[in-house]
């Protein structure tokens, strides 16, 4: 069972993924994080999402980013025929849609909701201890958060 999460230039949608995240639920040493380097179409940067949200400058991504096709590789490769859960699904996969079509792709993974994995009377415990732990905004941060706060959930 795999959780994914996207960190975005910003909200809009000229915006594009810029760290990508995805972690095994019930094995922590299975998961990959990375920044991608944005090709040189891909201009628009919110100083908004850099200043208050994920804190990485392009100036980062640039030096430590690999490329769209190596992060596309790299998704292919472990997650290619899974399903992976994330926690906001409409904004998580339109980044995973525009890093693919940006080669003429289409994903090669299904993306369904986190909450599909908790049982439908412990959804607003899952969503209430979600809203009271601090965010990173940092993918594998947030990945893991998410594992924390759903294996919390399914243990109690």
């Amino acid at each position: 069972m795999l959780i994914i999460d996207i960190e975005a230039s910003g909200l809009g949608d000229e915006s594009y993924p810029i760290e990508i995240a995805w972690g095994h639920r019930h094995n922590p040493t299975i998961y990959d994080s990375f920044l991608i380097c944005p090709p040189d179409d891909w201009t628009h940067w919110d100083t908004y999402a850099e200043s208050n949200i994920h804190h990485i400058s392009r100036e980062t991504l640039l030096r430590e980013g690999i490329s769209v096709v190596d992060a596309v590789a790299r998704l292919d490769r472990r997650l290619a025929g899974t399903t992976v859960y994330s926690d906001y699904v409409p904004a998580d996969r339109p980044w995973i849609v525009k890093l693919y079509k940006y080669l003429g792709k289409e994903p090669t993974f299904r993306f369904c909701p986190v909450q599909s994995l908790i049982q439908p009377d412990k959804v607003s415990d899952y969503l209430r201890k979600y809203d009271s732990t601090p965010t990173e905004h940092r993918a594998l941060a947030d990945v893991r958060k998410i594992i924390r706060i759903l294996n919390y959930i399914s243990a109690r």
